[in-house]
């Protein structure tokens, strides 16, 4: 008689959420979304509300579109080197000119300082 393998069932319910977070944020439909990966909006919706687990091809499609970061969630004890809010914000930033990437720097100087005063 074999031994059944111990195997460990990925939820997938956060990274359905991250998706549907980004998704929103760059202003598309599940329907939209459906159309641009060759999917239905009831597939996407079932990914981004129950976790339903995709086929890999669309996974990749999905993380890779709006720069997820999977470690994040295959391994949440580790210290991750790029969140995925971290990935997105550095993506947006190479849609910046030089004179608005100086209005962020000094958005973020002035965060520094105020923390730096908290202190």
């Amino acid at each position: 008689m074999r031994k059944k393998k111990d195997t460990h069932s990925f939820d997938f319910r956060p990274l359905g959420l991250a998706i549907r977070e980004a998704r929103e944020k760059a202003g598309l439909s599940r329907n939209d979304l459906g159309d641009k990966v060759f999917y239905g909006e009831r597939h996407i919706a079932d990914i981004e509300n129950i976790g339903k687990h995709p086929s890999f091809q669309l996974f990749h499609d999905l993380v890779t579109m709006f720069n997820i970061s999977v470690d994040e969630y295959f391994y949440p004890a580790k210290n991750i080197e790029k969140s995925t809010t971290r990935r997105q914000i550095d993506s947006s930033l190479d849609l910046l000119s030089d004179n608005e990437l100086k209005i962020i720097q000094g958005t973020i100087d002035g965060i520094l300082k105020s923390k730096e005063s908290e202190k």
